[in-house]
């Protein structure tokens, strides 16, 4: 009879024997580049996200060495689990902002950034808000953004119904993050002083303006609006070629007419002045030999008036 892990046997003492223990060794943490999810399911928030991606990315066209991702997994603690699990897998700690800018920084082909990999946290870091986001979440992530280092945080809220500021931007000071002051002059606007770039609400989206050119950057929908533009402008002025050819082919024509009319012209005055020339050398020739005709005529009238 057992009890309590004390085994009798008969003719030998009692031996206390340990109770079975299993030791599961944790599963190792993986680093995935994503948890099958490429884009938020609300179109507001997947709409600003990829015009804001796209807009970074042409304002850094002519810059080397800047990377402009989104929704990459973002892992800041090297070996330390994450209580989150993803697809079933033990995972790192990480964050994974809706638009990172990491500036004079080359990211090769890796799918996940690492801190301890990549050797600087991003310089810049967006989060697009969802209607379902909740402000503890949202408190969350600002603070593990200050503790990771990220230089500036921004927040936008697609949804202008909602009871939110728009836009917020966090400056990492001294003591955390802090909000700069609104941009002069641009109602809702907010300066990104490590892009180089002011951000301010417009409708669903966020207009990112170029602070060195004053200029704003244009959507995909007023790029496509903009190509056609042109493009209607190429025909318009295509046309406006093939109109000014036809009338300088046409007044070509007309003066290759008017040229031949003055050559023709030219030719039948030549030939008129030609046979006038000929008819008044006929006529002085006949002239002459009426003359010669007549003197000698009057010599024989003379030797006859003589004779008699």
């Amino acid at each position: 009879m057992a009890d309590k892990g004390i085994i009798e046997q008969h003719g030998a003492p009692a031996v206390a024997v340990e109770p079975a223990r299993h030791h599961l060794e944790p599963e190792p943490l993986e680093y995935p580049d994503s948890d099958g999810r490429f884009l938020p399911e609300n179109p507001l928030q997947a709409n600003a996200i990829i015009e804001l991606r796209n807009n970074l990315k042409q304002h850094f066209r002519h810059r080397s060495h800047v990377v402009v991702k989104g929704d990459m997994f973002l892992y800041y603690a090297e070996g330390q689990a994450d209580e989150r699990i993803v697809r079933g897998r033990r995972v790192g700690k990480y964050v994974a902002p809706d638009v990172i800018v990491v500036l004079d920084h080359d990211l090769g082909g890796r799918g996940t950034y690492k801190l301890w990999v990549e050797g600087k946290p991003p310089d810049f870091a967006m989060d697009v808000i969802s209607p379902s986001s909740e402000v503890r979440i949202r408190d969350a992530k600002h603070r593990t953004y200050e503790r990771i280092g990220i230089r500036e945080y921004f927040l936008f809220q697609p949804d202008a119904s909602r009871p939110w500021p728009r836009l917020v931007g966090y400056e990492l000071g001294e003591r955390g993050y802090r909000r700069p002051g609104p941009e002069v002059g641009l109602p809702g606007a907010v300066r990104s002083a490590v892009l180089g770039v002011s951000l301010r609400p417009e409708g669903a989206f966020v207009r990112v303006r170029d602070e060195r050119s004053g200029t704003d950057y244009l959507r995909h929908s007023e790029l496509v609006n903009a190509m056609e533009a042109a493009k209607a402008a190429l025909r318009q002025a295509a046309a406006a070629r093939e109109e000014a050819e036809a009338t300088r082919r046409s007044a070509e024509q007309a003066a290759e007419r008017e040229a031949a009319w003055l050559r023709a012209e030219e030719a039948a005055r030549r030939a008129a002045e030609h046979k006038a020339r000929r008819e008044a050398a006929a006529r002085r020739a006949m002239e002459a030999r009426l003359a010669a005709i007549e003197v000698r005529l009057s010599r024989g009238r003379k030797q006859c008036t003589d004779d008699s």
